[in-house]
């Protein structure tokens, strides 16, 4: 561990070395005029589409529909000779798509269309590092004759192995400082010509909140001289304590365009937040909807008016819209939902999905399971001891979730032992008939073995797909790399390219796919999979909701079956009911009135074959309620009332 002392000193001679080297000297160099002013012969084109034809014919109708939407909000129009960037009608949007129906084909779009006409608007495209992989293949998969840069953190540099540059005086520059000049090249090329520069939100800010001389240039420019800021998926900084959301805040354009599919968090002052990073002026508007007397000082006054502002605005959407959408009386509801739509629509573009329905379909099956002998006591001592804890414990929350995967896994795990005796620690079994799920797991897997179907499983955490993975080579045979394949977030993002590449892969060996939700976020494509078993119930159905896009996705070509896993008498009961509340409030939110609250009716059929089978084999042993679940509604049954 170096001290502070030390690490000051490597960034002194860093600093000397690139002065020496005249690196820095690319920022004080004066813009290139020529190059940098903007397209001036507008008229020329009737329509921004005619900047895009090949790309037109290849976006879906409600891709078209968002691009245009895109240019309304940032230049005001679709006709160039009646562009005014400037107005106070221009500003940031929201691009809400669900997960999977092709944002980042849209963006790519706007933004050859774009910089045709704006060469020197500096696009710079944020996004989570397990994306910045994706985000740099689709610019090549649709050949969108863009100049891309991506500035890439340390050690992904370090891994790929980059020769290192000479310098001035023709000598090698040591690995640190050569991966300092290239972040510095790519961001003054981006300043000085038309092009796109992609970075994650980590080198983001690891950027903006260093003091090193050589990191001030580089923030400078980013902060002050970003014509056009990208976000992807722009609701995860949403916190008021968040450091990078103040750093993105800190971004002088108000030109931005927010992406993201699970839009609203199921908190309404961090959605506030999330429009306000997309939007500057919302403050101003919010203030403007409530009549606050001091409005006309928000955004240009001192920055001590902007905060009190900020506060204010935040509390009246939280009291005056929030509040009446949470109350149980349906005039109140409707008066804050009117509210919301009237502050919110024209800058939210909303799409829920429809594009998908041309794809095989989706068919998403809640499971309500019964502990087993060997369970049912462990699980029973565990939601005591959390029912007694005074405040929620996460600890508690963790052992009852991997319990009711199998209660093997407590053996693992030292901190089993504060609740459980060492006689009940030592009796438990490895087989995987003593842990429900597991039951259910293997039952299944060995069925899609035999119709050749592969099998996607989440869990959140790593011990399950360990324990997974030791039962398939005992059950089966099966070895990892082979049959068996597993994602996790510590894999770097070229390993988890291979194995995304090797699981879609028509006709290879891999039978299952085990992966951590921690390693799917946005971006990643696992359209081999059929069969889709959620082992952990989830407070926020927005995880749910990602996970299941990273299976049923454009590129899909079979029926994709959802299995939600919930362990009955346990607090994942208490997680699915949440959910499915969270799940209608979010509905209600985009869709308004039309949005019908969640119901639990018995169902006549189950759709799906081989679920139907697997019902009908167990009697009611184990599986003890399934609810299919659909766009409006939740429908319930009782297996003992099911017609198999």
């Amino acid at each position: 561990m170096q001290d502070s002392y030390t690490i000051g000193k490597r960034k002194q001679h860093i600093d000397k070395v690139l002065e020496a080297d005249e690196i820095l000297d690319v920022f004080t160099m004066p813009c290139n005029g020529t190059v940098l002013r903007e397209a001036h012969k507008l008229e020329e084109y009737g329509n921004v589409w005619a900047l895009v034809p090949e790309l037109e014919r290849k976006l879906h109708t409600h891709q078209k529909k968002a691009f245009e939407f895109i240019w309304r909000n940032i230049a005001g129009t679709l006709n160039p000779k009646d562009m005014d960037c400037g107005s106070n009608q221009t500003g940031g949007c929201v691009i809400s798509h669900s997960p999977g129906t092709g944002k980042t084909c849209l963006i790519i779009s706007f933004l050859k269309s774009y910089l045709a006409l704006f060469p020197g608007s500096r696009p710079l495209i944020l996004v989570p590092k397990v994306t910045l992989y994706t985000w740099s293949k689709e610019f090549e998969k649709w050949n969108a004759d863009v100049p891309l840069y991506i500035v890439h953190a340390w050690r992904d540099y370090e891994r790929k192995g980059n020769v290192r540059e000479k310098s001035g005086n023709n000598r090698k520059l040591p690995r640190r400082i050569a991966h300092i000049t290239d972040c510095l090249k790519k961001i003054h090329t981006w300043h000085e010509y038309p092009s796109v520069l992609l970075m994650s939100y980590p080198t983001f800010f690891c950027i903006t909140r260093e003091r090193c001389e050589y990191k001030k240039k580089m923030s400078g420019v980013l902060l002050n001289n970003t014509g056009l800021l990208i976000l992807d998926e722009g609701h995860k900084p949403r916190s008021n304590s968040s450091k990078l959301r103040k750093a993105l805040m800190a971004v002088k354009t108000s030109k931005r365009i927010l992406l993201s599919g699970t839009l609203f968090q199921n908190n309404f002052e961090e959605y506030f937040n999330t429009l306000y990073l997309a939007r500057p002026s919302f403050v101003f508007e919010v203030l403007m909807e409530f009549r606050e007397v001091q409005v006309a000082n928000c955004g240009m006054g001192s920055p001590d008016m902007e905060r009190r502002n900020e506060r204010v605005a935040r509390g009246f959407f939280v009291d005056e819209i929030a509040r009446r959408i949470d109350s149980g009386i349906k005039q109140e509801r409707q008066r804050g939902l009117q509210k919301l739509r009237k502050i919110t629509s024209n800058f939210i573009d909303t799409y829920e999905g429809g594009v998908l329905e041309s794809l095989p379909g989706l068919q998403t099956y809640t499971i309500m399971i019964k502990p087993t002998l060997m369970q049912q006591p462990i699980l029973n001592n565990l939601q005591m001891a959390i029912e007694r804890s005074k405040v929620f414990s996460l600890e508690l929350e963790f052992l009852i979730t991997v319990a009711s995967i199998h209660p093997w896994l407590l053996k693992t795990m030292g901190c089993g032992r504060k609740y459980l005796t060492e006689a009940e620690i030592g009796g438990l079994s490895c087989h995987p008939e003593q842990g429900s799920k597991v039951e259910f797991i293997v039952d299944l897997v060995q069925l899609c073995a035999i119709k050749k179907e592969k099998v996607l499983i989440f869990s959140k955490y790593i011990e399950p797909i360990n324990f997974l993975v030791e039962i398939f080579e005992l059950k089966f045979g099966w070895q990892v790399g082979n049959e068996v394949l597993v994602l996790q977030g510590n894999q770097d993002l070229y390993e988890r390219g291979v194995v995304i590449e090797e699981f879609n892969k028509v006709g290879g060996s891999a039978k299952v796919l085990l992966a951590s939700t921690s390693a799917c976020s946005e971006g990643i494509n696992l359209t081999g999979a059929s069969r889709l078993v959620l082992l952990d119930a989830e407070w926020n159905p927005s995880k749910i909701k990602q996970a299941i896009a990273r299976a049923f996705r454009l590129g899909q070509e079979r029926m994709v079956y959802v299995y939600k896993l919930v362990a009955l008498g346990t607090i994942e009961e208490d997680k699915y009911r949440k959910t499915v509340w969270k799940e209608w409030l979010s509905r209600l939110v985009f869709e308004g009135g039309k949005a019908e609250e969640s119901t639990h009716r018995q169902a006549e059929h189950i759709e799906d074959d081989m679920l139907r089978a697997m019902v009908g084999q167990d009697q009611g042993r184990r599986l003890q309620m399934v609810t299919q679940e659909s766009d409006k509604q939740v429908l319930g049954a009782r297996f003992e009332d099911q017609v198999v």
